[in-house]
């Protein structure tokens, strides 16, 4: 009976992990605000953007869903080729709650970038939303060409977290090889100027902190990698709550 009653809890865990669906990536060479592909997320999805923009300084930009009250919120930016490029990932802020089609909107703010890759990744099976579905992040900025992007976490990650990593550079398309273990989604660019972005991820099975790709990069480039947490959120306290606490 103990026996049974383990195999059905390991068959719960494998049936409610967390997953990754690559939905779109879109090279755009015009000036932003830039739009992406139309895509369709599965209901309770978390989706996960992260873009790159050239010849911008921006350090804030703004993620908008043709879907009217569906908002994200910037994890961070990081420069690359001497601070003249800059890449964003941003998160939800809540879970898909309409299946429908979409598009999402990258626009920096303050100075419009020459171009752009928007790459666009939903996250199943998780309840955190927001900055609070982000356990951890790490990024590299200013690389020098012919080097390999190996960012890493300050801690190592949870075994069953999904991780995303996030390549920009100075080729058409990017030309990468992407981390053993992690599944390439997505590989492209343009040209005027040449910039290119490559999106991997991994359901789960990684406990390590570096992050190292495959071969290294032709041009200068910058990393960012993203562990997705797959906890359940602590239950709120009214009592607490009414006494200013909240919840976490």
């Amino acid at each position: 009976m103990k026996r049974l009653a383990l195999i059905l809890v390991l068959l719960a865990s494998r049936l409610n992990a967390a997953t990754v669906t690559h939905e779109i990536i879109t090279a755009d060479s015009g000036n932003t605000p830039n739009t992406s592909g139309a895509f369709t997320p599965a209901l309770n999805d978390l989706l996960v953007v992260c873009a790159v923009g050239s010849v911008t300084g921006a350090a804030t930009a703004t993620m908008v869903s043709s879907v009217g009250g569906f908002t994200f919120t910037q994890i961070l930016n990081v420069p690359y080729a001497a601070d003249v490029n800059m890449m964003y990932c941003f998160v939800s802020n809540a879970l898909v709650s309409s299946a429908t089609s979409q598009t999402v909107e990258f626009a920096p703010q303050g100075d419009t970038a020459n171009g752009s890759v928007i790459a666009v990744e939903a996250v199943a099976g998780i309840t955190r939303t927001g900055l609070n579905a982000i356990l951890q992040n790490a990024n590299q900025a200013n690389q020098a060409a012919s080097t390999t992007p190996a960012p890493s976490f300050a801690s190592s990650a949870l075994t069953g977290n999904p991780t995303i990593g996030f390549v920009a550079n100075n080729s058409n398309p990017a030309g990468l090889t992407g981390p053993s273990g992690w599944t390439e989604a997505g590989d492209t660019g343009y040209t005027l100027p040449t910039t290119g972005a490559e999106i991997v991820f991994r359901n789960s099975g990684f406990t390590g902190t570096t992050i190292t790709w495959g071969s290294t990069s032709a041009t200068v480039f910058g990393s960012i990698i993203l562990e997705i947490d797959t906890s359940s959120p602590p239950s709120c306290n009214h009592a607490l709550t009414l006494l200013g606490a909240g919840c976490s």
